[in-house]
């Protein structure tokens, strides 16, 4: 398949509050009309004919940037790396204007309605994954898990420290694996409470393939503090993802900057953005790490 090519058009439905969708995780947001068929909207619908022409989409730049560099995982290849076995049945089931009749089974919910959720999965013949991004955890849920109609691939729950819980209602979704992701929130949670929240979640996920992921919240400097959380979460969880969200620091979008055993993480990720920006905030984090 050419190079521009991605399943997510296919496979994902996202959901943002304030009626907004996008492509995937890395892409950028765009006004969705709810009246409209989800799985068609016409930022999806001009993604997939572009992608079938072998044409670059707008919105797609995090994973052209990053397929420049042998370092960087992108999701367009994550993708097909995972799914591309159907894209042949993706593609038959396209029509030139990139209407599609394929039923997607990725769900990126980030909104707090559970009635609404309850209703996409009902709607939808199989889910493989479900990703609940920032929700609020206080809810019940279980309604909407109620419609699952298989056992998932993958689920995934990503909360900030104080928000997050992974309890029975959660531990109660069939999946082959689970991933949760604490987010760390410099102002408002302790690094004490963070490890003791990720502890909790890693003596409850004791799955093969079940995952437990940590997120540092940057907002605007690079501060002591960040730096302080960042050697304690480094040395009390060596053998977990370690990971940044730098959304004021870093001006690229998509995933956060990834840090694990001091590996290819953020020392090769960083290396090139460190020498081409005049952020001096970055570049004084760059050089703390090598």
């Amino acid at each position: 398949m050419n190079k521009t090519f991605c399943t997510y058009p296919w496979t994902s439905l996202t959901f943002l509050p304030g009626n907004k969708t996008k492509v995937c995780g890395a892409n950028r947001d765009v006004e969705y009309d709810p009246a409209s068929d989800r799985k068609n909207t016409e930022n999806l619908k001009i993604a997939r004919k572009k992608m079938l022409d072998g044409d670059q989409v707008d919105g797609c730049e995090f994973c052209y940037e990053r397929e420049k560099n042998e370092y960087w995982n992108t999701k367009r290849k994550e993708s097909l790396r995972i799914w591309g076995k159907w894209q042949d049945e993706f593609i038959s089931q396209t029509k030139e204007d990139g209407t599609t009749n394929f039923e997607p089974f990725y769900i990126d919910y980030r909104e707090d309605n559970v009635e609404k959720l309850q209703k996409v999965i009902a709607s939808l013949p199989r889910i493989r994954v479900l990703k609940l991004y920032k929700i609020n955890f206080m809810q019940d849920w279980s309604k909407a898990f109620n419609e699952l109609k298989n056992k998932m691939g993958h689920f995934y729950c990503c909360g900030e420290t104080d928000k997050i819980r992974f309890d029975k209602e959660f531990l109660g979704v069939q999946s082959r694996s689970r991933r949760v992701s604490v987010i760390h929130n410099l102002k408002n949670n302790s690094n004490s409470e963070t490890i003791e929240k990720v502890k909790e979640i890693q003596g409850i996920l004791n799955g093969a393939e079940d995952e437990v992921q940590l997120y540092i919240n940057v907002k605007g400097t690079i501060t002591e503090d960040f730096l302080e959380s960042f050697t304690k979460f480094d040395r009390e969880f060596p053998d977990i993802k370690l990971r940044i969200y730098a959304s004021d620091v870093l001006k690229q979008r998509g995933d956060p900057i990834e840090y694990y055993n001091k590996e290819i993480g953020i020392i090769k990720q960083m290396r090139d953005i460190a020498e081409k920006t005049n952020n001096q905030d970055l570049q004084a984090l760059y050089r703390q790490f090598t």
